[in-house]
């Protein structure tokens, strides 16, 4: 089955995270594939000491407050391409496998649509998959059996507070 959290509030990735160790917590194995983030985000020192849990995650950390003169795009996506490539491979050992930004990865254009919709009809029924990201295409919304939209209502950055270790990261 498809599990997508999206939209634009708080929550999302912490969804994914305790789908993962609810999952892992009933002896089930799990992948746990972060796009756009890399190893620095705090859920990866609790996934390191979970047996159930391996973990892989982009070589390239996505930034989005950093002002870039050039055009990475080209670079993240070659980047997180291979990612999904890598965790497909391995989906054969897993019985979640939880994809933490990849609908984002798909409106940047960084992955295909079509090659996450492929993805997801072949194990989408074989697997349990999570996805999250900010916006949901219509094609991976009919694959979907249980969506959950994060409304963002109110939120410390729209006073201009900084992401904060262990909360936002």
């Amino acid at each position: 089955m498809i599990q997508c959290y999206f939209g634009n509030g708080k929550g999302k990735t912490t969804a994914s995270v305790g789908a993962a160790v609810r999952y892992a917590g009933s002896g089930n194995k799990v992948l746990y594939v972060s796009f756009l983030k890399n190893n620095r985000s705090s859920e990866f020192a609790v996934f390191s000491k979970l047996e159930k849990i391996d973990v892989l995650y982009s070589p390239v950390e996505y930034r989005l407050f950093d002002n870039q003169k050039e055009d990475l795009s080209p670079v993240f996506s070659d980047a997180y391409t291979k990612l999904l490539a890598e965790a497909e491979k391995r989906c054969d050992s897993y019985d979640m496998i939880v994809l933490d930004e990849i609908l984002d990865t798909v409106s940047f254009g960084y992955v295909s649509e079509n090659v996450l919709v492929e993805f997801l009809k072949v194990y989408g029924e074989q697997k349990e998959i999570v996805l999250t990201g900010h916006s949901l295409p219509e094609s991976i919304e009919q694959l979907s059996d249980y969506i959950s939209e994060v409304r963002a209502v109110k939120h410390p950055f729209y006073g201009g507070a900084l992401p904060r270790k262990g909360i936002e990261y």
